[in-house]
């Protein structure tokens, strides 16, 4: 994992990193100025933000198998979410909810997380096709 940091900041990768970064940020900030309470686009550059905040963290990846485990983690997150909050909400413990929490990690981490992972794996894939070729 160190090694992986590491690799966002050497010569081949830099370029991309820092670019993938930028967009991010840009997208984010112009979220929060048109504002995301019931307003779906910016709500979608607020998707748009993270996404390319994730794909700033993970460019280096050339395996599809990193990806297709991004997207089995994040589902597999959602699953516990879930489970924990039926399984609370059988036990009328539901004042040990956060719905803040829970709506950030569902919708604001694996959410993104699985299209990244997707998008991620089909690029993978076409590079390695076209490479090949």
């Amino acid at each position: 994992m160190k090694k992986h940091f590491i690799t966002l900041f050497d010569s081949a990768h830099l370029k991309w990193t820092i670019s993938l970064f930028a967009i991010a940020v840009l997208l984010i900030i112009t979220a929060s100025l048109v504002g995301i309470g019931d307003n779906p686009p910016g709500i979608a550059l607020l998707y748009g933000g993270i996404i390319f905040l994730f794909f700033a963290v993970l460019h280096p990846w050339k395996n599809p198998k990193n990806y297709w485990t991004l997207l089995l983690v994040c589902i597999v997150i959602l699953m516990l979410e879930w489970l924990g909050i039926t399984i609370l909400d059988k036990l009328h413990k539901t004042e040990y909810l956060s719905e803040a929490v829970a709506m950030v990690v569902a919708f604001l981490i694996c959410m993104p997380g699985i299209v990244v992972a997707i998008i991620g794996a089909f690029i993978c894939v076409v590079r390695k096709k076209l490479w090949q070729v």
